[in-house]
């Protein structure tokens, strides 16, 4: 039978849909692409902003479509457990039942005697636990070999900040932290199949270890990831900014692999709007943690997501978030508008921003990011930075440097996969060329 999937969202979904392609794979079934005819569907879904849940129901409706069993896996499901008509599934999975994803489906198949297609009449099955209830991390499968040169690992699930405006850990659950022989052994699978580069990602992989007994961190992990042979660089997924400590600061600048290339969950640079967000840090502390960084690592790309329209944020609470991206001087921003989610404080708040104005400002703080972004980039021109080459197409070779700058060189598809100093010339739309 024919599976196909579509992953919405984060890269820990992403890393969560290649188990599950592996677990199918591993059963004897073929694996095609999303918009090719296939007996299984399945949409592993996300539910951080209204916009992630409208285009999850858009990927429901094109798979019902074309026919065959359609599965509805991830965030969106859990958030929909106590619910609900939905259109166009046939099975809805939990984030922790997902997991067993192929059981299900087969437990699905027997019971209603057909192979490769469900009637409308029959009733939605839903298989979606309590998540809060789940206490340690569970890993069924591991990735044994990569399909690109960098690949994602996940090291932990769930989040206990409880941010007034973010739905995840209703969705989540709690911190738990994966163990760390379980996570070096896939690494040095994906490492023995070509895999460069990891990124190690999470929910909230700055608490990572807080439920372990050993008492280990983030930067551990860090230091036994950089000791596998054949893995030259590792990336971090996006750090809540209190890990960024002096210690772990002048720790990770000792790990040569590590990227120094840090993705901050700032969300706002407004003390007032941190506070109604529950950020636990000032933006006095974000910029004394940006300095330290910078001090221990040369150069880094320091990347942040930024939310506008926040509940009450004034003219003046806005403009201060703006002062503070340009003081930083991001390389890159993701910005996102205030949306409104159940089961969040945010959500019963007063003086909701209108979405006219927070559009407004989400273009504002767009056009700032691409503004800072060039000015980042063209420091390096005419400087020679190695670059790992992740693809080929149409005589070039595509990569990045270790700060995350994408750069393009004519040359030879055997050089991909490799690593080589490159002397960079130009930016062409976003993209430095340049010569080996």
């Amino acid at each position: 039978m024919k599976v196909a999937f579509y992953t919405l969202g984060c890269k820990v979904n992403q890393y969560e849909t290649d188990i599950m392609i592996k677990e199918f794979k591993d059963k004897g079934y073929e694996i095609v692409e999303f918009f090719d005819k296939a007996d299984i569907y399945v949409v592993n879904s996300c539910s951080v902003t209204n916009m992630s849940t409208r285009k999850t129901r858009q990927y429901l409706s094109r798979a019902k479509k074309q026919g065959g069993i359609v599965v509805l896996v991830g965030c969106y499901a859990q958030e929909i457990k106590d619910n609900i008509k939905i259109a166009n599934v046939d099975l809805i999975l939990g984030n922790e039942e997902k997991k067993e994803v192929v059981k299900y489906v087969e437990d699905f198949l027997k019971e209603n005697n057909k192979k490769n297609k469900i009637d409308d009449t029959n009733k939605i099955k839903y298989v979606i636990g309590d998540i809060s209830e789940i206490k340690k991390y569970v890993q069924k499968e591991k990735l044994d070999k990569g399909i690109n040169i960098r690949e994602s690992v996940k090291i932990e699930d769930g989040c206990n900040n409880f941010c007034t405006y973010c739905i995840i850990p209703y969705l989540r659950g709690r911190v738990r932290s994966r163990n760390i022989e379980s996570v070096i052994s896939e690494i040095k699978n994906l490492s023995k199949s070509g895999v460069k580069e990891i990124v190690l990602v999470g929910i909230e992989i700055a608490s990572y270890g807080i439920d372990l007994n050993n008492k280990l961190n983030l930067v551990d992990m860090v230091e036994q990831v950089a000791k596998i042979d054949g893995i030259e660089r590792i990336r971090l997924g996006s750090l809540e900014p209190r890990i960024l400590t002096d210690e772990n600061i002048i720790r990770m600048s000792k790990i040569e692999k590590l990227c120094p290339h840090f993705h901050i969950s700032v969300q706002s640079i407004d003390n007032n709007v941190l506070s109604r967000m529950n950020r636990h840090y000032t933006r006095e502390f974000l910029f004394d943690r940006v300095n330290m960084l910078r001090k221990y690592f040369k150069d880094p790309a320091i990347t942040c997501d930024i939310i506008v329209g926040f509940p009450k944020e004034s003219d003046e609470e806005f403009n201060n978030t703006v002062e503070g991206v340009k003081k930083i001087g991001f390389y890159e921003l993701h910005v996102f508008k205030y949306s409104k989610r159940k089961w969040t404080r945010a959500a019963k708040m007063t003086n909701q921003v209108d979405g006219s104005i927070s559009t407004k400002r989400s273009e504002k703080l767009i056009l700032l990011g691409k503004k800072l972004k060039e000015e980042y980039i063209k420091r390096y021109i005419g400087k020679k930075v190695n670059v790992l080459f992740e693809s080929y197409k149409d005589g070039y070779l595509y990569g990045y440097t270790n700060n995350y700058i994408k750069v393009k060189v004519k040359g030879d598809e055997k050089l991909w996969g490799k690593q080589l100093p490159v002397k960079l010339s130009l930016i062409e739309e976003g993209i430095i060329l340049g010569t080996i």
